[in-house]
């Protein structure tokens, strides 16, 4: 397609060339088409277009469109990454062309004057709600202006809801992008509603009753989700609780909301407060699960959270779920187990007949309550198949979209083994499968349990014998052997729970609910546990095919004898629709975004006759998460269009930054004799590569001073011939002490710099506190953060240490500390560290250098030695133990080969 085909898409891109602004465009209403319209007038290699804030998922997509618009191989987007070498960069930018390039690359090319600033016809901003003030693009954008006024700024987005959070947040916005045009093009816009009018016809909704037992639990879980809300207002009355409401934090957006509110004053925020924070998070997790996974993936959840909370032998449990006390939690616990099986005590089981399975415990009988929406897309199936049977079609494709690629799984095989069920049959042979997993799992975890626990009371008796060293050495394996603790993991809760690890549920739920579904998935996931009854190969779908699966000859499979499940994608779903062109859409999952590309491919295609399918589960938590997202994004439009009409326009600053010609005065102390004033250009700091992940950088040049970026083998930031900067984020500070780097780090800079400096450095937005008053102790350990600063301040004494609450505050810091420093001098600041010019100017990719020098046993002292020898990674992990002691010495060699080669 060579054009846009709806009147409102082109009528977008008119006003898109026209002037330059910021698009906010309606989820779902062909954002990329757009997009890829706009680049397309830039293909024919006379302009130097760039696309910045892009992913290579995006970038690939791009090209695809480009493609289908009929644009040639050699005028499409070229994508510039970490690997480009810079003369190739350079020569690439002299050529022109649209070139997709990630931001870190082009602030340090537009430093080094690498890329002609000037001849840049214009720069495209892609996903324009994730720029700030502090952020890369806008660095990116600055520097654009203050060589080319003449360019154009084109920025995307379909997030509106991003732009209505904070004070004035699209003013800011577009004072970031350095615009001053907004286009808002919601779905109630007049020309998009008169579009799109005839492509709501012939849409099935079907609104699907929960059982009354899902029903049950849903209420349960949002009545806990009400209790904990309202805990965390009762304890934290400062704050504004505008927003705390139990519809809110049914979405994932409510995590920002409250960790917004709350991470100023974090530092003294109590540890309920912080538990029952994760325990949003969690109960939101299982409001999901229970709508779109099976009740026995479902129950194996639930276990996982009454194990993480259940106090092992002699071990108090600091850190319980409050909401577990409640009534609430009991109804969900015990109408999930009851969903799956029940026992002999329960009122319903002689309501059930008794299944035999393998690993079913006694006096227990198997409910394995369907989802409800499988009963109803197996109807929806018989009713199409039906259909394309009178109507003879060949070409009616079947898309059946879901949210999640376990929900993906699981429809395939149900709906590929719902015609083998016996007519008197009730039991689904997905849920069958499951459930024999689940029992064999569960024993295999149970017999884990108790080895350990058996391992542990011997090594704790031996201990008190005085075999002491024996305990120490054997600790680690005391779980379980190597290929039996992976499977572990799937209960990870009891594990932890018997290694006495106290951290909260919310931090590990999302790798144990992955882990346990992966368990329950694999028909052999006890295999390795002697449990003494064979397994059925025959009920596992992924066996490996054997010769005798390949049929003798190859045919064309009619498109209506497919059905096709799928997974949401977001700007991926127009394509599918477009290869596919189904005639029967089942939307087994709501997705607002999803319903307006169906409506966009209705409308492009007036001539295909498309059926469309929409599941929900009526009254239900799924339903008003629908309903809330469209009320959400909506009302998000109407504030854009309320600010729009009041908001200040930015102005572009025609301020000129400080430049090369430009006086800069300053003032050298005049208590030393013939002190005078002196004349130089603007103040320079040179900056690490590596640091331009960060947000200091641009900051800095905001502030008037000069950014030399370069490849520093000592420090961070070089603020003069004397002075050293390494910077530390406090995550980063922490995993420096753990690794060891940061000795090394202070090592090089205190033998290469008169003043070393170590900074660091919080985030702006989160409390100035290194430690929470909750996690001081009344003793002092060497394995607490203070007491290893105090340790490395003994080990350098020249080391000063600066503590700076924001990215901002450090730049008003550099300023004072070079306002009486001669300015650093570029080349000699590359040079330390480095053992000649050469391999200065040999470094062209800093990926690999910096993932080898994160390893153990590595150093700034011996990282080159290692590359000289070894041509790339995956070289390096297949060398021998004594070839790297051999490069490396015994200490080091060994350091690092346990390191490559450690098993999980």
């Amino acid at each position: 397609m060579t054009e846009l085909p709806l009147g409102f898409q082109r009528e977008i891109l008119t006003e898109i060339v026209a002037e330059d602004g910021l698009l906010i465009l309606a989820r779902g209403l062909g954002l990329r088409k757009v997009l890829c319209s706009l680049l397309k007038l830039y293909t024919d290699n006379s302009h130097l277009v760039l696309l910045i804030n892009s992913t290579p998922a995006d970038d690939t997509a791009i090209n695809d469109e480009l493609a289908c618009m009929g644009v040639p191989a050699e005028r499409q987007m070229k994508v510039i990454e970490y690997e480009t070498p810079a003369e190739t960069r350079s020569d690439m930018y002299r050529n022109s062309g649209i070139f997709s390039i990630t931001s870190r690359i082009l602030a340090v090319d537009m430093l080094l004057k690498r890329i002609p600033t000037h001849l840049i016809s214009g720069i495209v901003v892609h996903y324009a709600h994730s720029v700030n003030a502090t952020s890369m693009e806008s660095f990116i954008l600055q520097l654009y202006r203050e060589e080319n006024e003449q360019g154009f700024i084109k920025a995307f987005s379909d997030q509106s809801e991003s732009f209505v959070t904070g004070f004035a947040p699209l003013q800011n916005t577009l004072k970031s992008l350095f615009l001053r045009k907004v286009h808002l093009w919601p779905r109630f816009h007049v020309m998009v509603a008169d579009d799109l009018e005839s492509s709501n016809e012939n849409i099935i909704e079907l609104r699907q009753p929960m059982s009354e037992k899902m029903d049950k639990i849903q209420h349960s879980i949002v009545e806990c989700m009400d209790a904990c809300l309202s805990e965390i207002k009762r304890s934290n009355t400062g704050v504004d609780l505008q927003e705390f409401t139990v519809e809110n934090s049914m979405f994932k957006s409510f995590d920002t909301i409250i960790r917004r509110q709350l991470d100023p004053n974090w530092h003294r925020v109590a540890i309920k407060t912080k538990q029952l924070v994760g325990d949003l998070k969690l109960l939101r997790h299982l409001l999901t699960y229970l709508a779109g996974y099976d009740c026995i993936t479902f129950y194996s959840f639930l276990q996982t959270i009454m194990a993480s909370n259940t106090p092992s032998d002699g071990k108090l449990l600091t850190n319980q779920s409050p909401w577990l006390l409640m009534d609430a939690a009991n109804v969900i616990f015990s109408l999930s187990k009851k969903r799956f099986f029940v026992e002999e005590r329960d009122e319903e089981y002689q309501s059930y007949e008794h299944t035999p399975t393998p690993g079913l415990p006694k006096k227990t009988k198997l409910v394995l309550e369907e989802q409800p929406k499988w009963g109803l897309l197996h109807d929806i199936l018989e009713e199409i198949e039906h259909d394309i049977a009178v109507t003879n079609a060949r070409d009616a494709t079947i898309l059946v979209m879901v949210d999640e690629q376990r929900t993906c799984t699981q429809l395939k095989e149900y709906i590929s083994t719902k015609s083998t069920i016996a007519k008197n049959s009730s039991i689904v042979p997905i849920l069958s499968r499951l459930a024999r997993n689940y029992f064999r799992w569960k024993a295999g975890i149970v017999q884990i349990n108790q080895q350990v626990k058996e391992e542990l009371k011997d090594k704790s008796n031996t201990s008190r014998g005085g075999g002491s060293g024996q305990y120490t050495s054997n600790v680690r394996g005391g779980g379980a052997p190597p290929n039996k603790r992976r499977r572990v993991r799937g209960a990870s809760a009891i594990a932890a729970a018997s290694m006495a690890f106290n951290r909260p549920l919310a931090d590990t739920f999302q790798q144990d609910i992955t882990d346990n579904a992966e368990a329950l998935d694999q028909e052999n996931v006890m295999k390795n546990i002697d449990m003494g009854t064979p397994l059925d190969p025959a009920a596992n779908l992924t066996d490996v095919m054997s010769h005798k699966d390949i049929l003798p000859h190859f045919d064309e499979i009619a498109p209506s004898e497919v059905v096709t499940v799928s997974q949401y994608v977001g700007e991926d779903e127009a394509a599918l629709l477009e290869q596919l062109q189904p005639k029967f859409i089942i939307m087994y999952d709501p997705n607002p975004a999803f319903v307006r590309r169906v409506e966009l491919y209705r409308a492009s295609h007036p001539d295909r006759e498309v059926r469309v399918y929409f599941m929900i589960y009526d009254n239900s938590v799924e339903e008003q998460q629908y309903l809330s997202s469209i009320r959400q994004e909506k009302e998000a439009f109407e504030k854009l269009i309320r600010e729009k009409s009041i908001m200040a326009v930015p102005i572009a600053d025609s301020r000129k930054r400080p430049g090369e010609e430009d006086v800069f005065l300053k003032t050298i102390s005049t208590r030393i004799g013939g002190g005078t004033r002196l004349k130089s250009g603007a103040p320079t700091v040179i900056v690490d590569m590596r640091e331009f992940r960060s947000s200091l950088p641009p900051i800095l040049h905001k502030e008037g001073m000069r950014i030399a970026p370069c490849t520093l083998q000592v420090g961070d930031y070089i603020l003069s011939p004397e002075l050293c900067v390494e910077r530390k984020s406090i995550t980063d500070l922490i995993s420096s002490f753990s690794s060891g780097r940061l000795y090394t780090q202070c090592e090089n800079m205190s033998l290469h710099y008169k003043t070393p400096v170590l900074l660091i450095e919080f985030d702006q937005n989160k409390s100035f506190s290194l430690q929470p008053s909750t996690d001081l102790k009344n003793d002092i350990t060497l394995t607490d953060l203070s007491s290893k600063l105090v340790l490395l301040t003994l080990s350098f004494p020249n080391l000063r240490i600066i503590w700076s609450s924001s990215p901002y505050e450090t730049a008003a810091i550099f300023r004072d500390l070079k306002s009486s420093h001669d300015e650093p001098d570029v080349e000699a600041a590359v040079l330390i560290g480095a053992e000649s010019i050469d391999d200065v100017n040999s470094m062209t990719n800093l990926t690999p250098q910096e993932i080898l020098r994160s390893m153990p046993g590595i150093n700034s002292k011996n990282f080159r030695l290692v590359m000289s020898k070894v041509e790339n990674i995956e070289d390096l992990s297949k060398v021998s133990v004594e070839d790297l002691k051999e490069i490396l010495g015994q200490e080091a060699g060994s350091k690092l080969h346990r390191f490559i080669h450690k098993r999980e």
